[in-house]
């Protein structure tokens, strides 16, 4: 029985056709674009052509009509599977197609071909989803265009949708800074979190199945497809590995002076005009100068880099229109794959050397050098003494624009002008590591602490638990002060959680480990990552996104009956108790006035203190 469309949905489309035309009319002018890669669209007889192909790039087909499709094509192709990685807290299923010559792509068996593989996901903020596209239409064309030749030295391992449960609050109402589809997704998963700020915390069932498949599947290559927020500028391809910061330097080479060079110049023979990962330095426009900055292990392309896997991290022009993001995008996928075909193992050899690469001190984090007056550092914490250091600077495919006073914030804004420009720019890059720690040989993490035990666990940490109880001499941190909030200390919690920030001073103790804890070794493929997520000063650390609350708990107390004869007793017998009392009452004119904090200080020098009151937990062996 043929289905007639009612009254009221002709009514609704184009009530959102309309709305849509009117938020793309607030947009900068758009360039007009025509590329090579427009021969790549089906034509409409296709019986494969894509739902985006059908509806010329207007809509993004739905997550059943993706998974629908996905799994027809499948069927129809020997060179394509469809596999369950996850399922999301809203019950949808996280696919993952595996596109393979092999007869049996099991992972062990896709591991044990020594084929390269890639792993390219879309979707992980669901209204940036041109990967999605992007990549329906080159499985369709490597089963049935006449590219299966891709797939001879070369594993494709794809998922369409991460955020499945995002990518199904669709509305035309979501990122208005963005020109199409006129379908979005939601930015966040249905618990209101973040993907791409979880791949240290692991909170999210979606990071966790993409995890599962890096340590299941071991890819060569990890890609991760977005879609820009801010500025406007020519290029509409914007990509790259995480620079010259970061913990696989050999990895970052191969990216940049290998594949980079590579997709590039293929980008830019379909017409495409590809770009580096772009920041502008005052948030608004270029002329101060683009900044790349260091994200940490929270995010994909961080992450990748801490555990010394090959990882990119595409973003598409949110200003240029869906068809030629999504085409750039096919473009970039298909140049991946026969770079990888051709210089693939050189690719392995700097995966090798980075993961056997255990330098001493490992910094916690890396900034941008001063401009004047600098001090470098190099990767093993030796200080150079360089002449002053000044930024890069890079030529800059603009885009013209004006400031504009506002009438009503009484502030300028950027106005974008839709007319080409080029300009040269500064290029800061937060090349300097800072704050290192030694490398131990290894932490112990008590057998109370079985969610970070588990977390550590799911990222695929090598780790040997105990069965009795043992002591063991370790160095231990203990918090001297500290907040809670954000960067700038303001109380409010982010991705679900409320963040620590501490200083700390490190204690010697023969700590007794009972039975179920771990000893984590830092000599390991993944010692880089463990120190990160396990060292206070990392600021992607499990006590950094505060899941060492109880340390900042005191249980027990000393009435002040009790506690004033006996810091009377305490001056008494001990002269330089009794000099160190003055000197903090001179110093600190708050402690001097708060007979509860003064109290509670000589408490603290007590043995009825509680010794496990802001000791971090987790020991670093060193013997």
């Amino acid at each position: 029985m043929r289905k007639t469309c009612c009254i009221s949905c002709i009514a609704t489309l184009l009530s959102l056709s309309n709305f849509c035309s009117r938020a793309q009319s607030i947009l900068p002018p758009e360039l007009p674009w025509h590329g090579k890669s427009e021969a790549l669209v089906a034509q409409p007889g296709n019986p494969w052509i894509t739902p985006a192909e059908r509806e010329n790039f207007r809509l993004t087909p739905d997550y059943a009509t993706t998974m629908r499709w996905c799994r027809k094509l499948a069927a129809a192709s020997p060179l394509l599977h469809v596999v369950t990685i996850g399922r999301s807290v809203e019950g949808r299923a996280i696919v993952m197609v595996v596109a393979s010559a092999e007869k049996n792509t099991s992972a062990e068996a896709l591991r044990k071909s020594g084929k390269l593989l890639l792993l390219a996901q879309a979707g992980i903020h669901a209204g940036e989803i041109d990967g999605k596209d992007a990549g329906m239409m080159l499985l369709r064309d490597i089963a049935f265009g006449g590219k299966q030749s891709l797939l001879e030295k070369v594993n494709f391992l794809f998922i369409p949708i991460l955020n499945v449960d995002g990518h199904e609050r669709a509305s035309s109402y979501n990122r208005p800074n963005q020109r199409g589809p006129e379908n979005m997704g939601w930015r966040t998963n249905a618990q209101n979190l973040n993907l791409n700020r979880d791949y240290a915390k692991l909170d999210t069932r979606e990071v966790r199945s993409v995890i599962g498949v890096i340590n299941t599947y071991k890819p060569d290559l990890y890609m991760d497809i977005h879609v820009t927020d801010g500025a406007d500028y020519q290029y509409d391809i914007t990509y790259g590995g995480l620079g010259k910061q970061g913990y696989s330097p050999h990895i970052r080479d191969w990216l940049e002076n290998t594949m980079k060079l590579y997709t590039d110049k293929s980008l830019q023979s379909y017409g495409h005009i590809p770009g580096p990962l772009l920041n502008a330095v005052n948030n608004r426009d270029f002329t101060e100068g683009n900044i790349d900055l260091f994200g940490g292990p929270r995010f994909s392309d961080s992450y990748g880099d801490a555990r010394h896997l090959p990882a990119v991290l595409v973003e598409n022009h949110s200003l240029k229109p869906y068809k030629q993001r999504v085409l750039g995008t096919y473009v970039l996928l298909e140049a991946t794959l026969k770079i990888m075909a051709v210089k693939g193992q050189s690719l392995r050899t700097a995966t090798r050397e980075d993961q056997v690469m255990k330098n001493d001190s490992v910094p916690m984090a890396w900034k941008v050098p001063q401009m004047k007056g600098a001090v470098s550092i190099d990767i093993k914490g030796n200080e150079k003494n360089d002449q002053a250091i000044r930024p890069d600077s890079m030529q800059f495919l603009a885009m013209a624009s004006i400031l504009r006073h506002s009438g009503i914030t009484n502030n300028d804004y950027v106005e974008w002008l839709g007319k080409k420009d080029t300009m040269m720019v500064a290029d800061f890059k937060s090349t300097q590591p800072n704050h290192f720690i030694s490398r131990p040989k290894g932490y112990w993490v008590p057998s109370f602490c079985e969610d970070i035990i588990a977390r550590l666990k799911l990222q695929g940490v090598t780790m040997t638990m105990i069965h009795t109880p043992r002591a063991v001499p370790v160095e231990m941190y203990r918090v001297t002060d500290y907040a809670f909030g954000d960067e700038n200390h303001q109380l409010q919690p982010f991705e679900g959680h409320m963040q620590v920030t501490a200083n700390t001073s490190t204690e010697m103790h023969n700590q007794v480990f009972p039975a179920g804890s771990v000893y984590v070794p830092a000599d390991q493929p993944l010692g880089d990552l463990a120190m990160l997520l396990l060292e206070p000063a990392s600021a992607d650390s499990y006590f950094s996104w505060g899941f060492f609350m109880p340390i900042f708990q005191r249980t027990e107390y000393i009435e002040d009956y009790v506690m004033e004869p006996t810091a009377k007793k305490m001056l008494a017998e001990s002269p330089d108790l009794k000099k160190e009392f003055e000197e903090r009452k001179t110093a600190d004119s708050s402690f001097r006035k708060d007979p509860n904090a003064i109290l509670s200080w000589f408490y603290s020098k007590t043995k009825y203190y509680d010794n496990r009151y802001l000791l971090y937990p987790v020991g670093k062996f060193y013997h």
